[in-house]
Parts: structure tokens; C-alpha cells; sequence
């Protein structure tokens, strides 16, 4: 009798033991980070983590990690579906060498908000896409990176990026986007962004299709540039959009396209370059007016 009790306890707190271990490597649908938090803590709310490398170990796939408060959170990198949510106050990555944050998450949804990305002249790239299904960057302050402040690089297979409420600003470029191939497309919506002082702001290469609205690009040596493959020249469309005090507003080269409607040419050197692509306008309704040059746009579109 003593010998089965024995047993029995024995395998009571064997299935104890499981549960507890279990429950330690259980991952969080939500999670939270603080600048006052450790990343030994469990990341919840009463007890956060301190960055987001600290805190996505501990959160579950297609979950959502939560800032507590203004703090400075770290580099990662993003593997899987995940949101960063900084809207109670402001979160920051003050960057090393390198990107403040690399996507390489294979078919993921990756959204990121209300995050400043301090690239401080050491960092690369402020946000770095290697692979990814969808990424939606909102409401977003990215300056000071020496290459670029969001880079879709060489993607692989199609990816569908949105850019909304954003600062872009300070950088060598502003957003590149590169697939590797004229079968592979980088779908992009840029709504509502100011971009200045960041050499090129846009460029559009490759597969990439690409709309500009209701945004504002001043004081960059090309507002939006583009190039691409044989075959794989980018298309763009911009609309209700200001170019003010650049070198170059737009430019085409070889086999891309632009489109534009119902923006804004002003105090630049050049409106248009025409460099073996084409810059198409919907008649005459942009407002182009104080520019040192013109140039030329190519045959315009008839309004349907």
C-alpha cells in the first residue's frame, strides 16, 4: 500500500511539474514592454519586459506587444506575425550598426505604430523588409539612417506595404523598394507621409507598383526616382501630392512609369525628367508654377 501511495505521489507531481513547465513556455496573446521593465519579467502588464527582442519570444504568433510608456525598446527582429503598438506614448529605437528593425517573416502580417526610429548615423536602415506578406508602418518618425529609412530588399515573393501618418526625414534615401525578379511585385500605398531631406525620396525599382497621396516631398535632391529590370519597370501613380524645393521632383528611367493628377510643382529646379520612362498627366490638372525648369512630360492621357 505505502509502495502504490508513493507512486501515485510520484506521478502527481510529474504532471505538476509538466503544467508548470508548460506554462512557462506558453506564449501570450498580448504582452507589454516599459522603459522601466526586465526582459527576465513574464511581459505582462504588471510586470513588462524591457525590449522587443526581450518581449516577442514571449508572445504569440499573430500577437500584439503593447509599450506602457515612452522608453527606448531596442533593435529586433521580426520572424512572424506580430503588431507593435506604442500609442499610449511614444516608443523609440535609437539604432546601432545595422536596421532598427529587419521583417523577415515568410507570409506574416507585421503592423508597427506610433514608433520613432533614430537611425543616430550609425544605422543602416530603419525598417528593413526581407520577406513578409503585409506591412503596415503607421504613424511613424524615421530619420537619421545613413542607406535607407524603410528598404523592401530584394523581396523574394510579393509583399503589400502601407505607409500612413509617417515623418520620414534625414536619411540617405528615404523608401527603395527592390524585388528580385519581373515576376515578383512590391505593392505599396503611401498615404498622408512627408518626406525631406533624404537625398532620393522614393525609389521605385523592379516590380513595384506604387500609389503617393495626399503627402508632401521638400528638399530632396529627386522626389520620387525610378528604375527597374527588363520587363519589371516600376509603375506609379501620384495624386493630390506637393513637391516643393527639390533638385528633381520626378523622374523615369527605362521602362517605368509614372502617373500624375492634382499635385502640387513648386520652387523646384526640374518637374520632370524623362530618362527612357514616362511621366504621364490626366490633362492639365496639376498646379505647376515658380520652378527654375519644367521639363517635359510625355503624351498626356486623355480624362475618360
Amino acid at each position: 500500500m505505502n509502495i502504490l501511495r508513493f507512486t501515485s505521489n510520484l506521478v502527481a507531481l510529474a504532471v505538476l511539474a509538466l503544467g508548470f513547465t508548460s506554462m512557462a513556455n506558453a506564449q501570450a496573446s498580448r504582452t507589454w514592454i516599459s522603459g522601466v521593465g526586465d526582459d527576465a519579467n513574464p511581459c505582462s502588464r504588471t510586470a513588462p519586459c524591457k525590449t522587443f527582442a526581450g518581449a516577442i519570444s514571449k508572445t504569440a504568433v499573430g500577437g500584439e506587444i503593447d509599450c506602457l510608456d515612452p522608453g527606448g525598446f531596442g533593435q529586433v527582429t521580426i520572424t512572424k506575425s506580430i503588431t507593435f503598438d506604442c500609442d499610449s506614448g511614444p516608443g523609440g529605437i535609437l539604432s546601432g550598426a545595422g536596421s532598427g528593425i529587419i521583417i523577415n517573416a515568410a507570409g506574416g502580417t507585421v503592423t508597427i505604430r506610433s514608433l520613432n526610429l533614430q537611425g543616430n548615423a550609425q544605422g543602416t536602415t530603419g525598417v528593413n523588409i526581407i520577406n513578409a506578406a503585409t506591412v503596415h508602418l503607421v504613424d511613424m518618425n524615421i530619420y537619421g539612417f545613413t542607406a535607407n529609412a524603410i528598404f523592401i530588399n530584394n523581396v523574394a515573393s510579393g509583399v503589400f506595404l502601407t505607409v500612413e501618418d509617417c515623418r520620414i526625414h534625414d536619411n540617405g534615401q528615404g523608401i527603395q523598394t527592390v524585388t528580385n525578379g519581373a515576376a515578383v511585385v512590391a505593392i505599396v500605398d503611401i498615404n498622408r507621409v512627408s518626406l525631406w531631406n533624404d537625398g532620393v525620396a522614393i525609389l521605385a525599382q523592379n516590380g513595384s507598383r506604387m500609389q503617393v497621396h495626399n503627402s508632401t516631398i521638400f528638399a530632396q535632391s529627386i522626389g520620387i526616382a525610378q528604375t527597374g529590370l527588363a520587363g519589371a519597370g516600376s509603375n506609379v501613380t501620384v495624386f493630390n501630392t506637393a513637391f516643393t524645393g527639390n533638385g528633381t521632383a520626378l523622374q523615369s528611367i527605362g521602362g517605368a512609369s509614372i502617373g500624375v493628377s492634382g499635385n502640387v510643382f513648386t520652387q523646384n529646379t526640374t518637374c520632370f525628367n524623362l530618362a527612357g520612362g514616362t511621366i504621364s498627366s490626366a490633362g492639365n490638372d496639376n498646379f505647376v508654377f515658380g520652378n527654375a525648369g519644367t521639363g517635359a512630360l510625355s503624351a498626356p492621357t486623355p480624362k475618360i
